[in-house]
């Protein structure tokens, strides 16, 4: 069982951070009346089909799209992230706070002496699983990692309900967990490793607490969320043996043979999960520092701005104290390969996404050096349609494309996805 940590008390408001709060409201009193008078404009172009972002989109889809870019905008603009609580809340029992593991369980990279492992709160939909002794192979565990650019968001029902549902109804999981992992919005000491180290908690957290077979647990992430995920993937591949339980680690690994990836060896501590499914993903943050998104095709069609890439990228990186370009957050130019288990990847895009042609790549190198990678592309659909479907018009085509999910792994896996 996981050591039991006190709750850490939360430090006094300094001055020179209630300075902080406050010009970031006089900030935005400035921006908002802009930023209104630009959304009006927007709106206006949409009303006429041919001068909306793509003629395929309804007027609902096209002015919604515009209205979550404004948001971001004014979110990075005002440096205005989401406040995280460990009390339960609305979700009440489906809240769960997990504890951190002993500090030897985590090696390598998430060891640093700015960023600790901490408390992690995690909401359970449609509630906890059974005890390990109850829990029979029919039993599904969705794992998720919700997107937001490392800056915004929650595993709450007001952020992650909708996409927990549909991985109910329409993937075919008996439960789905949602962690709400550290922003990186919430200050230097949130930068990366925070999210990493969250992600460990709580994985370990269902596989070694609550006895949940790893083979019965699909990892899944939505954009930053997937970037969580697929770190959380090369932990297991560089540190798997004695990462679950303090022993010593396996190293790096033997190198790969000539095409550029890295294999783990066989026996792994902390076991990989039976599949992995990749919502829209994040597959590299360094991205939005070296290049312009606004050069992107895709970039009138999709609700993602600059300079809320801009943002995310530079908080998790810690403004430079770590590399955005390196393996941990940018596994589009790091490829690497778990030889543990033949481990099912699915990858979801929208076609008319900033990322798609990032996620085309990603998919088509993981493939080339041995992973089983199913891309699905939404035709017509900007990005991270599973999080945000309804709210910008594209709920059935992330239904849609949560069955295609539950198509491939029920085919590649032995887990038993149920049927709506």
């Amino acid at each position: 069982m996981a050591e039991t940590h006190a709750p850490r008390a939360r430090p006094a408001t300094s001055l020179a951070a209630r300075f902080g709060i406050l010009s970031t409201y006089f900030y935005a009193l400035l921006v908002s009346p802009l930023l209104l008078s630009h959304f009006v404009f927007d709106i206006l172009l949409c009303v006429p089909p041919w001068t909306r972002p793509t003629p395929e989109w309804s007027f609902s889809q096209a002015a919604r799209t515009r209205l979550v870019r404004l948001l971001l905008l004014y979110w990075s603009l005002t440096r205005s992230g989401d406040r995280l609580t460990l009390q339960p809340g609305r979700e009440g029992s489906r809240f769960e706070v997990m504890r951190p593991r002993p500090p030897k369980q985590y090696k390598g990279v998430l060891v640093d002496a700015a960023v600790q492992p901490t408390d992690l709160g995690a909401t359970w939909t449609p509630a906890r699983p059974p005890p390990a002794t109850l829990a029979g192979p029919d039993v599904v565990v969705a794992l998720h990692f919700h997107g937001g650019g490392y800056a915004i968001g929650s595993g709450r029902d007001k952020d992650t309900g909708y996409l927990a549902k549909t991985f109910l109804r329409h993937l075919g999981c008996t439960h789905v967990c949602t962690p709400q992992y550290r922003l990186s919005s919430g200050g230097r000491a949130n930068r990366f490793p925070a999210a990493l180290q969250d992600a460990l908690t709580a994985y370990l957290c269902l596989v070694r607490d609550k006895g949940i077979p790893a083979r019965q647990i699909i990892l899944s992430g939505d954009s930053a969320g997937a970037n969580v995920v697929l770190g959380l993937l090369r932990y297991m591949h560089e540190h798997g043996e004695g990462a679950g339980d303090g022993g010593e680690g396996a190293g790096d690994g033997d190198e790969g043979a000539g095409d550029g990836s890295e294999v783990l060896g066989a026996a792994a501590a902390v076991p990989p999960p039976g599949a992995v499914a990749l919502w829209s993903p994040w597959v590299d943050v360094s991205g939005a520092l070296r290049f312009d998104m606004r050069a992107s095709p895709n970039y009138a069609t999709d609700y993602l701005h600059r300079e809320f890439g801009r943002w995310g990228a530079a908080t998790v990186s810690g403004y430079g104290a770590v590399d955005a370009g390196g393996p941990w957050l940018a596994p589009l130019l790091h490829p690497f390969k778990l030889a543990a288990a033949d481990v099912p990847m699915f990858v979801h895009a929208g076609e008319r996404e900033v990322l798609y042609d990032d996620i085309k790549l990603f998919s088509e190198r993981y493939g080339d050096i041995g992973w089983n990678v199913h891309l699905v592309v939404s035709k017509g659909c900007s990005h991270d349609i599973i999080l945000l479907g309804p709210k910008i018009g594209f709920a059935r085509a992330a239904e849609a494309a949560a069955r295609d999910a539950r198509a491939f792994l029920s085919a590649a896996t032995d887990l038993q996805l149920r049927v709506s």
